[in-house]
C-alpha cells in the first residue's frame, strides 16, 4: 500500500499539472472569439467563395462552342460542393461573434443561413443534385434578404 500510494500521487500532480491552464506570469487571458478581418473581407473571402461553390451547381455557360452545365459530374466536383458547403456552414459560427452582430436580428438571418449550408453539405455528400439544387435557391434568398434588410446592395 505505501508503494502505491506515491506512485498514484506523482500521477495525479502530473495529471492535474498537464490539465492545468498555463501558471507563467506572461500568460495572456484569450477572449473566447474574436474576429480578425472586417465584415466586407470576411464576406469577399470566405462566405462568397464558399456560397458561390454552391450556387454554381444550377449554373450554365455558354460560349462559342454552346451550353454547358456546371452542375458536378465527378467525385473531385462533388468534393468541390462539399467543401464549399463545409466551410459555409462552419462560417456562420464566426458570423456569430458578437462583434460581428449588427443588431438582435443579426442571428435570425445567420441562422437561417447556417440551417441551409448544413443542408448543402449532406446534400453534397449524398452526391444530390436534386436537393443541392434547391439550397442553393434557397441560399440566394437567404442572402439577399440579408443584404436587403442590412444595406448591403
Amino acid at each position: 500500500m505505501i508503494r502505491r500510494f506515491p506512485r498514484a500521487m506523482i500521477a495525479l500532480v502530473f495529471a492535474c499539472v498537464a490539465a492545468s491552464p498555463s501558471i507563467s506570469d506572461d500568460a495572456v487571458p484569450m477572449p473566447p472569439f474574436q474576429t480578425h478581418v472586417d465584415m466586407k473581407t470576411f464576406m469577399e473571402h470566405v462566405l462568397t467563395p464558399a456560397a458561390s461553390v454552391i450556387w454554381r451547381v444550377n449554373g450554365v455557360v455558354i460560349d462559342a462552342k454552346g451550353e454547358h452545365d456546371l452542375s458536378p459530374k465527378s467525385d473531385d466536383d462533388w468534393e468541390q460542393v462539399v467543401s464549399g458547403a463545409a466551410t459555409l456552414a462552419e462560417a456562420t459560427n464566426a458570423l456569430m461573434i458578437p462583434q460581428r452582430a449588427r443588431d438582435p436580428e443579426w442571428n435570425f438571418y445567420v441562422k437561417k443561413l447556417a440551417d441551409a449550408a448544413d443542408r448543402a453539405y449532406h446534400a453534397a455528400e449524398a452526391h444530390d443534385l436534386k436537393s443541392i439544387s434547391e439550397v442553393s435557391d434557397r441560399l440566394d434568398g437567404i442572402c439577399a434578404a440579408c443584404h436587403r434588410h442590412y444595406g448591403l446592395e
